[in-house]
């Protein structure tokens, strides 16, 4: 059986004749493959041309080509295909075109979709200093600070640290044998300084005290030298816990810095010296002797037994006194103003339903927080030319009250009746 041909008619596309339906036909000059569809040359459709395509290389990837219309494929964009794809990647396109100057932005899944383009770039520090940052036309600058260098190549800004010295703040490192550092936090090693003190206080000089440093607790150990025989008692003498020694004509002086005297009864003082509790202050008025703390509060306990001390009061109207034997009383009036006593304090208040009996003045702003506010008079008298209605705790409602507003007026006609405006 002889192989089917297929004939295709071709020449040149300004030759390209009318093609019968289904008859293909190709271009020599542009290569591109039509199909007819009627018989007419307007029937003729372009199936394909290398024109709308460039083909993959073993480097490169496929793209589509967009041609213009009078161009014969020397002019053209190019939708390129990346040279290496992990699988199938599909994008969908917006249905309609954006607004001028908008970008397109991907929804992560494919769907694109016309956004506005971000004109700034917002930019803040740790101090809570901000500043907006012009994308197209102004220029970000890292500034290097004391102990900091930024350098920029190649699109990428490195910041990193310098090396501190004693002038420099920067980047230092700690001996381990005498610093910890953890998280940030340098800690000097207690081992380390102990070993220092220590090292200060053995290589010492001292004189009738031995010191000894114990680096297993870093503990100092001082011991005196407790034989007195080792000291200088030229112009001094010294006794020992275990002495009984008397000291004759010798003057202690109380007063001076870290002198005091302990363990001291009145039995040691001649009897003339100490006035006692039984004696009583009052028959030993005199310049030499000196009452025994009992004898003290004895007599100050009588003395403030007899006082009756009597204090002056004032109120707005009339006056009064009170004495340390009386009460003082501070009364309030009947829902006006109340009164407690707890302790040493007096509390003195308005009651929880406060009744004024004559004229209330207020000189500043009157606020009334409740449900209802009743004003039982004969003729209501309002200087304001304005009533704002509707308002919720002194500012503008935020939500739906699902309440009219209004003014209701009360009438009788027959029986109680409500008009309203």
């Amino acid at each position: 059986m002889t192989s089917p041909v297929i004939q295709l008619k071709r020449g040149l596309l300004a030759n390209l004749p009318a093609l019968r339906v289904g008859e293909p036909g190709f271009t020599t000059d542009s290569y591109d493959l039509y199909v007819g569809l009627n018989s007419t040359t307007s029937g003729n459709k372009i199936i394909g041309s290398q024109r709308f395509w460039t083909n993959s290389t073993s480097s490169t990837g496929s793209g589509v080509n967009l041609v213009e219309g009078t161009s014969n494929g020397t002019s053209y964009v190019t939708l390129k295909a990346p040279d290496s794809l992990a699988g199938i990647v599909t994008y969908t396109m917006p249905g309609t075109d954006g607004s001028s100057g908008q970008v397109l932005s991907t929804n992560g899944s494919g769907t694109l979709s016309f956004i506005d383009a971000a004109a700034t770039l917002n930019i803040a520090d740790d101090n809570a200093n901000t500043d907006a940052l012009a994308l197209l036309s102004d220029t970000l600058t890292f500034s290097e600070g004391e102990g900091i260098n930024a350098v920029v190549s190649n699109n990428t800004v490195t910041i990193s640290a310098e090396d501190a010295t004693s002038s420099n703040k920067g980047v230092a490192s700690f001996d381990a044998t005498d610093f910890t550092v953890s998280s940030g936090a340098v800690t000097v090693n207690a081992e380390r300084v102990q070993d220092i003190a220590g090292a200060m206080v053995t290589g010492n000089t001292e004189t009738l005290i031995t010191v000894t440093y114990q680096d297993a607790d870093g503990t100092i150990d001082f011991v005196v030298d407790n034989d007195l025989a080792n000291y200088s008692n030229t112009n001094s003498v010294f006794i020992t816990a275990a002495s009984s020694d008397t000291l004759t004509n010798k003057t202690f002086d109380a007063n001076g810095t870290g002198n005091s005297l302990s363990n001291v009864e009145v039995a040691d003082f001649a009897a003339s010296a100490i006035v006692t509790e039984a004696e009583g202050i009052g028959s030993s008025d005199n310049d030499t002797s000196l009452p025994t703390s009992a004898a003290v509060k004895d007599y100050t306990d009588t003395a403030i037994g007899n006082i009756d001390l009597t204090v002056s009061t004032a109120g707005d109207s009339g006056t009064g006194s009170v004495s340390t034997s009386q009460t003082l009383t501070v009364s309030g009036t009947a829902n006006e103003i109340e009164t407690a006593a707890s302790g040493q304090s007096i509390s003195i208040g308005l009651p929880n339903d406060v009744t004024i009996g004559n004229n209330l003045t207020v000189s500043g702003n009157l606020y009334v927080n409740g449900s209802t506010t009743q004003v039982n008079t004969s003729t209501t008298t309002i200087e304001d030319q304005l009533l704002d209605l509707g308002m919720v705790d002194g500012s503008l409602p935020s939500s739906d009250l699902n309440k009219d507003i209004g003014v209701l007026f009360n009438y009788y006609s027959g029986s109680a009746k409500k008009a309203a405006v």
